[in-house]
């Protein structure tokens, strides 16, 4: 890559990314269901060139930081020209999921709103409802996704790959077969525990049989039946500065918040680096609860890894980050919440008897809906016959989570610009970290100094620092599906 060339990348890659981000702001957290991400990249057509991704060829063949430069650069004019050219059908994914409705419960939603309704309706019948009402916008969704799957593969060719997942595996480090073998072996060694404790709790809490259990009871049983008057009402805000104190940590720059409920609002937390200047926000659909928390945490370890970088650092290294390291972070912040000591401090919450077991059983079915994720992004970029991909899914969704998965939900969750497909393989890596940070700092790290200042050395790198040289730093590497099943199994002991 000649010097010209990388400026380009910098200057028009920071004007791609501020704009298409902004875009997906506003839509994602509902202030606007429209979307014109098409316009965005008819404005860059350079981008929408095979030639420029291919500047980045041979960077495996370099050392250190220009190394991990090049790769960043590459991953980036991937996931721009493959988003370039499904510019168009996103701008109707997303202005289908945030704006259009179907009337259900005596009201209309949308596809985002229901699903924050049935975290907290206790219900059955509206939740089944919600569900089937919710029947031909999913079909339509779905048919739209499935359309963007495939322009994705074809472009993915016109790179040079065989298929996305081969595009995946190359610029981004993955090992889509292997992570797939791994999460099918995850699934058989849960299978038995996952199956008693989850059959015992549905009929205990809210008086649902397995066999009739669908994923919006899944949904419901582990947010609000059990856990909702454990976990209060939070300040977003506040209690972010509380936990951030614990650690002595005090990014130089706040971090803004999105709490506000909207009918086209994405229920699933989500974080994004805005700019420049580099500004991250948080989006929260706050609905009461367990959920609210996790939300938090997640976003805000993902947020933290941009949070300490150098605004006057290469464009690269601070508006590009190794996937497997945000959801690393994501995992470990968001886990916490599943820590007797932290639930203890920060909550007053005791976690004795019933309630450690649920939540337990919470994170491993958490796990082991991302192992089945795993598995059917295999199939999806292994090639699979389009015209069976629903019903495939939905076994395969349906084993993971045990109990009725609608397949065609899958692949609006996956193709969403805020999902990832590295959270089993970061789920992987948390049990050998949380490790290193007990062992090297306290059995409850996540209240002292020692431990901000370790973790702001590494995110003050910017993206120079991936996933994998984290966790070689740490002393744990990169770890099989045994070390996850061995800590699940301990926690229920």
């Amino acid at each position: 890559m000649n010097d010209d060339t990388l400026r380009f990348i910098r200057t028009e890659g920071s004007g791609l990314l501020r704009d298409t981000r902004r875009e997906l702001w506003l839509n994602l957290t509902g202030m606007r269901a429209q979307t014109r991400l098409g316009g965005v990249y008819a404005s860059r057509r350079d981008f929408l060139e095979p030639e420029l991704f291919h500047s980045c060829d041979g960077y495996a063949d370099r050392d250190g930081e220009e190394k991990t430069r090049l790769r960043l650069l590459s991953s980036f004019l991937a996931l721009a020209f493959l988003s370039g050219k499904t510019a168009s059908v996103a701008d109707r994914i997303l202005a289908l999921e945030a704006g259009e409705e179907f009337p259900a419960c005596g009201e209309r939603m949308t596809l985002r709103s229901a699903k924050a309704r049935i975290l907290s309706e206790p219900r059955k019948n509206k939740r089944d409802e919600i569900d089937e009402k919710s029947g031909e916008l999913l079909f339509r969704l779905n048919t739209l996704c499935m359309r963007k799957l495939e322009s994705l593969s074809e472009s993915s060719e016109a790179l040079g790959f065989k298929t996305y997942g081969e595009l995946l595996d190359e610029t981004h480090g993955m090992t889509t077969p292997g992570l797939a073998s791994g999460a099918e072996k995850f699934l058989r060694d849960t299978d038995y525990i996952a199956g008693d404790m989850l059959e015992w709790f549905l009929s205990r809490k809210i008086d649902v049989r397995m066999k009739d259990a669908s994923l919006s009871d899944i949904t419901f049983l582990f947010n609000s039946a059990e856990l909702g008057g454990y976990f209060p009402k939070p300040d977003f805000e506040s209690f972010t500065e509380t936990v951030l104190g614990g650690m002595s940590l005090n990014p130089p720059r706040s971090a803004s918040f999105d709490t506000t409920k909207r009918t086209g609002k994405t229920a699933d937390g989500f974080s994004l680096t805005l700019g420049p200047p580099i500004e991250t926000a948080l989006s929260i659909f706050p609905v009461g609860g367990i959920h609210d928390y996790e939300s938090l945490l997640g976003c805000l370890g993902h947020s933290l890894c941009y949070a300490f970088t150098d605004p006057e650092d290469d464009f690269e290294f601070v508006y590009l980050r190794d996937p497997y390291l945000t959801d690393i972070f994501s995992g470990l912040f968001g886990g916490l919440i599943y820590e007797p000591g932290w639930l203890k401090r920060y909550l007053r919450i005791d976690t004795g008897g019933d309630l450690h077991n649920f939540l337990q059983l919470r994170r491993l079915m958490s796990a082991r809906i991302e192992a089945g994720r795993a598995v059917c992004i295999q199939e999806i970029y292994g090639g699979s016959d389009s015209g069976e991909m629903s019903a495939l899914l939905t076994d395969i969704m349906s084993g993971a989570a045990k109990c009725r998965y609608d397949g065609r939900k899958f692949l609006p969750e996956f193709l969403s610009p805020v999902s990832s497909p590295f959270r089993f393989k970061s789920l992987l890596s948390l049990p050998g970290l949380r490790i290193f940070m007990k062992e090297s700092f306290d059995e409850e790290w996540w209240r002292t100094s020692a431990a901000g200042d370790y973790l702001r050395g590494v995110w003050s790198g910017g993206g120079r620092i991936t996933g994998s040289a984290l966790l070689e730093r740490c002393g744990c590497g990169e770890q099989g599906t045994e070390a996850l099943v061995r800590d699940f199994e301990e926690a229920f002991r």
